[in-house]
């Protein structure tokens, strides 16, 4: 019976060649791609966990939609297992680049070393006027040029900004961008475009809106 059934089996294959390699070269793929991220998980894991402490980027993100305080920061700062917190400054403002305009997320620079930004071309913003853009920005940019940022402001909403003509003096990358994905908005198409840092002190409300706090490993 068992030597009946090879021979019907062999006979198969010798019809069906083509199909039956094939078929085993699939089975191959599929084994040595399921192998392939078996293997590359832990490392990836470890690389992106080196990567995380270098520039000892933020735990835990807490947001309010209608800001937070400095109170609410050091109240955060006393829960167990807080090392550290504080507030920074985000918004979602329009800035026109090769006559079109696009919606980018502009970030406060901070003193507290996390969330480190890698600095790849020129300096950090010194001045209210300054601000340091992402890489792919560059595209229609380049250093020493004027951006003009515009809000999106009700009739009487006052400006969160000093100034709005600001010169780039710097490009950066931020761990928080680890991929090209950079989040969805309320304002234009719905998606942010890019990101940019500028001078903590060209804010001028005194509400943070967003509060960003570092817990100690245990």
């Amino acid at each position: 019976m068992k030597k009946a059934l090879l021979k019907d089996s062999i006979k198969q294959i010798k019809k069906t060649n083509k199909r039956f390699i094939s078929i085993l070269l699939m089975a191959f793929m599929g084994v040595g791609f399921f192998a392939g991220v078996r293997a590359t998980s832990p490392d990836m894991k470890i690389t992106l966990d080196k990567y995380l402490d270098k520039y000892n980027v933020y735990d835990i993100n807490v947001v309010s939609t209608l800001g937070l305080t400095a109170d609410d920061i050091n109240a955060i700062s006393k829960v167990d297992g807080v090392e550290k917190a504080f507030g920074t400054y985000s918004e979602d403002v329009f800035v026109t680049i090769d006559d079109e305009e696009v919606v980018v997320k502009a970030y406060a620079t901070i003193e507290e070393d996390i969330n480190k930004l890698e600095l790849i071309e020129g300096s950090m913003p010194e001045n209210e006027d300054e601000c340091v853009i992402e890489s792919i920005m560059k595209q229609g940019l380049n250093l020493g040029d004027y951006i003009e940022i515009r809000e999106n402001l009700s009739e009487d909403e006052e400006s969160s900004f000093k100034t709005t003509k600001l010169k780039v003096v710097g490009i950066v990358k931020s761990p928080l961008y680890i991929s090209r994905d950079r989040g969805t908005t309320t304002l234009g198409s719905g998606k942010v475009a890019y990101y940019m840092y500028i001078n903590k002190n060209n804010i001028v409300s005194d509400i943070y809106t967003r509060n960003r706090y570092y817990c100690k490993r245990k």
